[in-house]
Formats: C-alpha cells, structure tokens, sequence
C-alpha cells in the first residue's frame, strides 16, 4: 500500500511539473526589445526569436520600446522576424512607449493584421539622411551610394505596409521627424491596432503548431523604388 501511494505521488508530482513546463514555454513566447537597437541588443532578440520559433509554431510576441539606433542591425531583426512569419509562424509586435526612427521599421516586420501599440505610444519615421549625424559634404560624398541604397530599403519597407505611396513618405519625413501618437498612426498605416488592456487573441492553433518548423530563407524580388534624394554623409555605423 505504501508503494501504490508513493507511486502515486511521484506521478501527481511529474503531472504538476509537466503543467508548470508548458506554463513557463507558453510565458516565454514573449520577446522584449527595450532600449536602442544595437549589436547586442538585436542579437539576442534574433536568437530568442529563433529558439522559439525551432520549439513550435505557436505565436510570438514581440514588445518594443525604442528609440531606434543601428540601421543593418535593426534591418537584420526585421529580416529575421519576416523569414520566421514566411515560416507560417505568426509574429504580434507591440509598441509600448515608443518606435522611433529604425524602431519603428522593425515594428513593419510583424505578421500581416499584427502591428500593435498600445493608446500612449508614439511612432516616429524620418529621413533615412538624419540616421548619420552627417558632418561633411566630403564624407557625404564616399558613402552616397551606400546611403541611396539605404534609403530605398527603408522607403520601401515603410510605403509597402503603410499602404502609402512612397512619394508621400519621402514628403512627410524630408528633413524632420514625423511623430504620430497611437490613432494617428493607425491611421497612416503604421499599425493595424491600437489595443487597451488585453491584447487581441492570436489565431487559433492547430495540431501542426506542435511540429517543429522547417524554417527556410525566402528571396522575393521586388521592384526597385524610385531613388531618393542625395543626402550627406554617414558613419560607419549608420544610425536611425
């Protein structure tokens, strides 16, 4: 009888520890992107993106609160978040504070339906020239090519999921920072939401969230943007 009972209590202690492991990987779904995106900061959010992505399929969030920083690191985290939403995983981002500047290009990374902020954010876009702190004409001069290219990344980005043309995002950012509160830029496009309190329900899962992805790079070309104003020059760590 004192074996049986034992048994049994082994049993309800592995059932209550199994309960709590899926409890801690649901609540590890989360991702944080707090503070300026740089080397180390986009780093661990794409590794965390990624193990959680290999795990299952289930839904990701990601909450940021940036006033932006490198422009290739946060352009590697937008490439990393949309390879992990081509995969079939579904990626919520939430802004909650602030998506300034290259943070508010990670923020079009999200699933499709899955830009975010809550009612006191703020989204700011500006003109990819004022990423640099441009000093010299000289300067400006031998990274001009680099910084055209730049700019029609970004342009395209922001003008293909704001729904704007991108003559009008070129207008809006020319030689200033375009604030938006939270409906201001639900209404631009920026976002697809402005949520209070609980956030809205991710899309029901189904069996195949269980199985591991097979996450693989996806090369889509796209049309070339019209190219945009010559700017001056830049570090070579570019900021945005």
């Amino acid at each position: 009888m004192g074996e049986l009972n034992d048994r049994l209590v082994s049993e309800l202690i592995n059932a209550v520890r199994a309960e709590l492991r899926k409890e801690q990987a649901a609540a590890l779904r989360d991702i944080y992107l707090i503070g300026d995106i740089e080397k180390e900061t986009a780093s661990a959010c794409i590794e965390k993106l990624r193990q959680l992505a290999a795990a299952n399929a289930r839904p990701i969030t990601i909450y940021i609160n940036s006033a932006g920083g490198n422009v290739t690191d946060g352009l590697a985290l937008h490439d990393a978040v949309r390879q992990i939403v081509s995969s079939g995983i579904e990626v919520t981002i939430v802004v909650q504070g602030m998506a300034y500047s290259m943070g508010s290009v990670v923020l079009q990374a999200a699933s499709e339906g899955r830009r975010l902020a809550f009612p006191h954010s703020w989204i700011m876009i500006h003109e990819p020239a004022k990423w640099a702190g441009w000093q010299s004409t000289t300067a400006a001069a031998q990274h001009l090519e680099r910084l055209k290219q730049m700019q029609d990344q970004i342009y395209k980005i922001l003008s293909s999921r704001s729904g704007k043309p991108l003559r009008q995002i070129i207008r809006d950012t020319k030689r200033t920072d375009f604030y938006l509160d939270a409906p201001k830029a639900l209404e631009y496009g920026l976002i697809d939401a402005v949520v209070a309190g609980e956030l809205p329900a991710p899309k029901p899962a189904d069996a195949q969230d269980l199985i591991e992805p097979q996450i693989q790079p996806r090369v889509v070309p796209i049309e070339q943007p019209e190219a945009a104003r010559e700017g001056g020059a830049t570090a070579t760590e570019i900021k945005n």
